[in-house]
């Protein structure tokens, strides 16, 4: 019995371990899907890359000065507020706006479509963002200081926009495994 446990062990070991391979970047590596592939971007000041997901989603890093911290800012409006607004410019676009009876009285972290926490990962505290419901909003990692270059403070992100849940699932076990080169 206990053999037979110690093979079905090992078995699911090697298995979990061809589903994922690992890729190189110039500054760090990650643990990804053997499905994914690697893709080459161009960056002006920073080193930026990505994968393409198996259903053709584009997951996109950035290391260097400027890298976007996922920071959400939900457009919330009082409604009296917005009113006034729309007297001066009445063909402003308000599709990406949350309106409100009284911005006094609401909590506009309520608004936001991510979810984000603090882990230490590979040495550095990172924030990671996933969406609140699968297929809608951000999956990834920001670190905002990995080092300085003659440019200023090197920052850290890695993410994508509206993955299903099974990239999204899988992408987070990735940013676990990600390892930066000293």
């Amino acid at each position: 019995m206990k053999v037979c446990l110690l093979l079905l062990f090992f078995t699911v070991i090697s298995c979990s371990k061809k589903d994922f391979q690992r890729i190189r970047f110039r500054n760090f590596d990650i643990a990804v899907p053997t499905r994914w592939k690697k893709i080459e971007l161009s960056g002006i000041d920073s080193n930026v890359g990505g994968l393409l997901t198996e259903n053709n989603d584009t997951i996109v890093f950035d290391y260097g000065p400027h890298s976007n911290s996922l920071e959400e800012t939900p457009n919330i409006y009082d409604r009296k507020f917005l009113n006034e607004i729309l007297k001066a410019h009445p063909d402003i676009d308000t599709t990406e706006m949350i309106i409100v009876n009284d911005i006094s009285k609401i909590e506009p972290e309520n608004y936001k479509i991510n979810y984000s926490y603090t882990e230490r990962l590979s040495g550095y505290q990172a924030k990671i963002v996933y969406p609140k419901k699968a297929g809608k909003g951000i999956t990834g990692i920001y670190i905002d200081s990995i080092g300085h270059s003659s440019l200023g403070k090197i920052e850290f992100n890695l993410y994508a926009e509206n993955l299903n849940i099974e990239d999204q699932k899988a992408l987070l076990k990735a940013i676990k495994t990600i390892h930066f080169k000293k």
